[in-house]
């Protein structure tokens, strides 16, 4: 059974964040994701008019991702229990696919802005407006009355779990641990934080 066009569409989504992290984005063709797929570039071009659009997407799915996460803060009540579950969502999404994403937008700033300029007819994310939906997770988190080192203290737990697996990478820190490890790790610290 051939597969359906959503799974097609999420198929080439996953293969070309795969060879974009790998090969970064100018290093990667459509031709070697159709060929990684085993289906034709016609096959590509039938979900995705160009490279262009697959990191549009894959930016717009982060972004998604992170509006569903502040609509979903907006509607609880601030507690511990509900900071314990921010992070535990973030933590969610920053140690899955996110992560690379994340890369692609600091490593293709470029690249967006031209798409941003040339896209007259679509919005293109940009990194400006996801620290704007991370700060509005921050503040949710965030009692309105409390002291600075408090704001400081979350603030870092939220940063240590978005920004851990990215910075080991980039400062070229070869951890001895899984991405799993390093969420549950990341997380403790960021609870602990939380509890001080």
């Amino acid at each position: 059974m051939p597969p359906s066009e959503g799974s097609m569409r999420e198929r080439i989504l996953q293969v070309a964040l795969e060879l974009f992290t790998e090969r970064g984005y100018d290093g990667t063709s459509l031709r070697e994701i159709a060929e990684q797929l085993d289906v034709t570039k016609a096959a590509l071009y039938y979900h995705f008019k160009s490279k262009d659009t697959i990191l549009v997407s894959l930016i717009a799915e982060l972004g998604d991702a992170l509006d569903a996460l502040v609509v979903w803060g907006r509607d609880q009540t601030l507690s511990p229990d509900f900071q314990h579950e921010m992070l535990d969502r973030v933590s969610d999404l920053f140690f899955g696919d996110a992560n690379r994403v994340v890369r692609l937008i600091q490593q293709n700033q470029p690249v967006l802005r031209a798409l941003a300029a040339d896209a007259a007819d679509r919005h293109v994310r940009d990194a400006t407006e996801f620290k704007a939906l991370i700060g509005e997770i921050i503040t949710l988190m965030t009692p309105e009355d409390c002291d600075l080192h408090t704001r400081m203290r979350i603030r870092t737990a939220v940063a240590a779990i978005i920004f851990g697996p990215i910075t080991a990478e980039q400062l070229g820190d070869t951890l001895e641990a899984s991405l799993d490890e390093q969420k549950k790790i990341s997380l403790a610290i960021a609870r602990e934080l939380l509890a001080t």
